[in-house]
C-alpha cells in the first residue's frame, strides 16, 4: 500500500511503528531516502512525527535543524498539494540517518509515546479530517522553516508542534492538534523576538558607530 497522506494508523500504533524502525532498517547505515522508503506504507502522521522528532533532539555532528527543517518543507509542500506518495531530492534522501538516533528513538521515545497515546482520542474531527490536511500542512511548512533557521534554541516549539499535528493526524484528536497550533504559535512569537532582538541590537551597535564617527 502506498503512503496517501489522507490516512490514518489503524493498524498499529505510532509508537508500535516507531519501536519496530530500526528492525526494518535491519540495523544497516541508513540514508533519509531508506527512511522515507520504509516508511512508504505508513501515513502521513508518522512520516512527519519521524521527521520532527530529530528537529527536537540534539544530534552530535549532525546540522539536525537544517537537515530535517529542510526534509519536512519538502514533505509539507507534498501534503499541500495532496501528493500520493512523498519523495525526497536525491542529494537530501542520500544523506546518512545517525543509527543512534533511530535506536533512541526506538528504544526511549516509543515506550514514552505509547503511554501519551493513552489519553489520545477521536475529538473535534473537522481539525484531523482529510479537508484539514493542506491547511495543516501550510502550518507545517512555517513550522519547518523555522526548524531549519539557525535560530538559538528554535527548533524546540516548531518541532513539538509538528509532533502534536502528526500525534493529532493519526488519532484524529483535534484537540491534540489544536495543542500543536498553539505550540505553533508560541514558535512564530520566540522566533519573532529573536529577530527582533538581533535587530535592535545591531541598530544600536551600528547607531553608536555613526555616533562616534560624526563626534569624531
Amino acid at each position: 500500500m502506498e503512503n496517501s497522506p489522507g490516512t490514518c494508523l489503524k493498524a498499529a500504533g505510532l509508537s508500535a511503528a516507531l519501536e519496530e524502525l530500526p528492525h526494518r532498517l535491519k540495523d544497516k547505515a541508513a540514508t533519509l531516502g531508506d527512511l522515507l522508503s520504509v516508511l512508504g506504507e505508513r501515513a502521513v502522521a508518522m512520516v512527519l512525527l519521524v521527521f520532527a522528532i530529530p528537529a527536537i533532539i540534539p544530534t552530535p555532528g549532525l546540522p539536525a535543524g537544517f537537515i530535517f527543517g529542510t526534509a519536512l518543507a519538502l514533505l509539507s509542500v507534498q501534503l499541500i498539494w495532496g501528493a500520493e506518495r512523498f519523495v525526497l531530492p536525491r542529494r537530501l534522501a542520500g544523506i546518512p540517518m545517525p543509527a543512534a538516533l533511530l535506536r533512541a528513538m526506538a528504544n526511549k521515545l516509543a515506550p514514552w509515546l505509547a503511554y501519551l497515546e493513552r489519553f489520545l482520542k477521536p475529538r473535534a474531527r473537522y481539525l484531523s479530517g482529510r479537508k484539514a490536511l493542506p491547511v495543516l500542512g501550510v502550518v507545517v511548512l512555517v513550522m519547518a522553516i523555522l526548524i531549519a533557521l539557525p535560530i538559538p534554541f528554535g527548533n524546540i516549539l516548531p518541532g513539538l508542534s509538528v509532533f502534536l499535528i502528526a500525534l493529532g493526524i493519526a488519532e484524529r484528536d483535534g484537540v491534540a492538534i489544536g495543542a500543536g497550533l498553539l505550540f505553533g504559535v508560541a514558535a512564530l512569537a520566540f522566533s519573532g523576538f529573536i529577530f527582533w532582538g538581533g535587530w535592535a541590537l545591531m541598530s544600536g551597535f551600528f547607531a553608536g558607530d555613526a555616533e562616534s564617527a560624526a563626534a569624531g
